[in-house]
């Protein structure tokens, strides 16, 4: 496990040079490095999002903070890689710390094992996007949800979790599922006057102060929300969930070019060999199999689902795989990949329970996903990007 972090550590901080540069990237640095030097004051709203909207202003302060330490780009991304990393160690201590002696303990860190080489999450840790600093959050919100019949926790947890909604949207959704399934399933495990609650209030109207600036701005300015019909009828949200776990969805950054150029890598001597097909196949093939096997476990799926559970694994994947992609699909919205990572890392340890009892199956799948993270990292700095795919062309190749 410790080995799989090292090199997921490693493949995060590799070829920084090769991070998104596009509109993004480029309005959140400039904007965060003219508010360090003073040129500019802080700014109450974030930069436009695709419903006509300006985001909250927390979605650009954090990155203003980080630029009073980064002075570059680069230096900039270092530090949210540095980030990614600390909470992929932290949680995986905390984990190995509070679970000791309990058999669920291996499945959370096999999940951290999966977090640190997957894919995706790799991707999700190397850019200047409030994306990448959602695993922060979480993992603040997930430590004091832990400990939420102490009233430091669970105040610390309702200022994070207001917090989070305003870094993206998607946490908002987040701290109403877990907040609903507390209520449903702690009363009847414990008396209700003993989860905190008005400490989680005090802690909750904390984190809405900054957001009072956007409420008033969006109470006066039209938008388009997101939502089709096509959010309500299809549960995007479980699909991304499942495909971002497997770590086979990296079309969602290089568009055609995952068929064309990724999928023969890695290329010897001019000839395409198709591991990474292989390996895209490999990890499909399992993740079929695992799911039906998962499936069968429950002889009554429904039942099972929504079966209040105290135990954390139990809990965390009703409260925030179940729960959250419930309200997600009842709102209609057009869920896209990056959403599902308000759910970090809790969907890498929902696919270590599955595999719990299939241990060769889930190395396979380990090894298979480090394999597609690398070869992703090695096209992507040979070939510089692409210029019509969502990941652009690199940083390295337009700073000049």
């Amino acid at each position: 496990m410790l080995t799989l972090l090292l090199i997921g550590s490693g493949l995060r901080l590799l070829w920084a040079a090769d991070m998104e540069w596009k509109s993004d990237e480029i309005w959140m640095y400039e904007t965060a490095r003219r508010v360090a030097d003073g040129q500019q004051p802080w700014p109450l709203l974030g930069m436009t999002s695709s419903t006509g909207l300006q985001n909250p202003g927390l979605s650009v302060w954090c990155f203003i903070l980080l630029a009073y330490l980064a002075e570059t780009p680069i230096d900039l991304v270092r530090w949210v890689q540095g980030l990614n990393i600390a909470v992929l160690w932290g949680l995986f201590g905390f984990f190995y710390w509070q679970l000791r002696g309990q058999p669920e303990r291996s499945t959370w860190l096999w999940g951290m094992a999966l977090a640190a080489v997957s894919p995706l999450a790799i991707l999700f840790s190397r850019k200047l996007w409030t994306t990448d600093l959602l695993p922060l959050f979480c993992a603040v919100i997930l430590i004091a949800h832990w400990y939420r019949h102490r009233r430091w926790a669970l105040c610390c947890g309702g200022w994070r979790e207001q917090l989070i909604g305003q870094l993206h949207m998607s946490g908002f959704f987040l701290a109403a599922a877990l907040w609903l399934w507390t209520v449903y399933t702690d009363w009847r495990h414990h008396p209700l006057f003993r989860v905190r609650w008005l400490s989680w209030l005090v802690g909750t109207l904390l984190g809405l102060m900054p957001f009072v600036p956007w409420v008033v701005y969006a109470a006066s300015t039209p938008n388009h929300a997101a939502r089709s019909w096509v959010g309500l009828v299809v549960p995007k949200y479980f699909v991304h969930w499942v495909t971002t776990s497997l770590g086979v969805n990296l079309s969602y950054s290089l568009g055609r070019y995952f068929w064309s150029d990724f999928l023969p890598q890695p290329v010897m001597f001019g000839v395409p060999t198709y591991g990474v097909a292989l390996a895209h196949g490999l990890v499909v093939g399992l993740g079929l199999w695992g799911l039906v096997c998962w499936f069968k476990s429950f002889r009554h799926p429904g039942q099972a689902l929504l079966s209040p559970v105290a135990a954390p694994l139990g809990f965390y994947l009703r409260a925030i795989g179940l729960m959250t992609g419930v309200l997600f699909t009842l709102f209609a919205l057009n869920v896209t990949v990056h959403y599902v990572f308000v759910a970090f890392p809790i969907m890498y340890v929902w696919l270590a329970s599955v595999y719990a009892k299939h241990r060769k199956a889930w190395l396979i799948i380990l090894g298979c996903q480090m394999v597609i993270a690398i070869a992703f990292l090695v096209l992507i700095h040979t070939t510089g990007g692409f210029a019509d795919a969502d990941y652009g062309v690199v940083y390295r190749l337009q700073r000049g």
